[in-house]
């Protein structure tokens, strides 16, 4: 399961970058194929250094402004992955979309601030065909890093972010993406005594002077921090414990998501684990 949630972080940066750049090919080609026709704005030399180093400053500005508010988005992620674990997928998946995001706009924004100091040195040599195309080539880079900003603060401002990540953390980790027709009230109930068994005997490890299951519940461990607490302890094995994670994984996936449906394989896993759970911890 981390593997491929890994994998799965991995995809999200390399489709992220992906539109990016064929917006900012497409966006040079149609601006200099335009140039190279019959130009539609002849700048003089006071426009040229005017316009560039106050594009390059805006931009540096509004980079800013996003890097500040990208920190504030994580820290409130952080909180509400804090105050709900079954968030802590869901929030990993959203962090690097994000992340990925990021990266774009600060690769974008370095190639604005040098394609505009660039126009402005060349200006000075008065190489026109070479600034010619150099001026199309850096507002095509410039309206591209536009459109990723809007873009991505489109995306952090949608109020269905946590449904959306949760469908996808959903189809990494369902067992049998064809065939939606198990029992979600059977899932449910494995899943709800494997959690009573992951909190009754994992927190009891962490805290040996606690006794009762009540007092040890209140203490809110994650459940797959229980899951390796158990592993290390030598209660359970490797493959159980990456059955587990998974199976947390896709039932928090559930109830975050929109699509309420589980797959006759996800229940069978379901109820593996909670016999295999129940064996190796001695359960009756």
């Amino acid at each position: 399961m981390i593997d491929n949630i890994k994998r799965f972080q991995e995809l999200i940066i390399t489709k992220s970058a992906i539109p990016n750049i064929i917006i900012w090919t497409a966006l040079c080609l149609s601006s200099i194929a335009i140039y190279s026709v019959h130009p539609i704005f002849h700048l003089n030399e006071n426009q040229i250094l005017y316009l560039f180093s106050s594009a390059s400053q805006v931009i540096a500005a509004i980079f800013g402004l996003i890097i500040t508010g990208y920190i504030f988005l994580r820290n409130e992620l952080d909180r509400k992955a804090d105050k709900d674990e079954t968030l802590e997928e869901i929030i990993l998946l959203l962090k690097t979309e994000y992340f990925g995001s990021i990266i774009g706009i600060s690769i974008t924004t370095l190639a604005s601030i040098s394609l505009c100091f660039l126009v402005i040195v060349s200006e000075k040599h008065h190489y026109t065909t070479l600034l010619g195309y150099l001026i199309n080539v850096s507002v095509a880079t410039i309206l591209t890093e536009l459109i990723i900003i809007v873009s991505f603060v489109i995306r952090i401002l949608n109020p269905n972010s946590i449904e959306i990540a949760s469908n996808k953390l959903r189809d990494i980790t369902t067992q049998d993406k064809a065939n939606e027709t198990g029992s979600l009230e059977e899932f449910l109930q494995h899943y709800n005594q494997i959690e009573y068994i992951l909190d009754k005997y994992g927190t009891s490890l962490m805290f040996s002077d606690i006794t009762d299951y009540e007092s040890a519940k209140r203490k809110r461990i994650a459940k797959t921090k229980l899951v390796n607490i158990l592993f290390r302890e030598g209660k359970i094995d490797v493959q159980l414990k990456d059955n587990l994670i998974e199976l947390i994984s896709f039932r928090n996936s559930i109830i975050h998501g929109t699509d309420l449906f589980v797959s006759n394989k996800d229940v069978d896993l379901s109820k593996q684990n909670l016999a295999s759970l129940k064996i190796s911890l001695g359960v009756g």
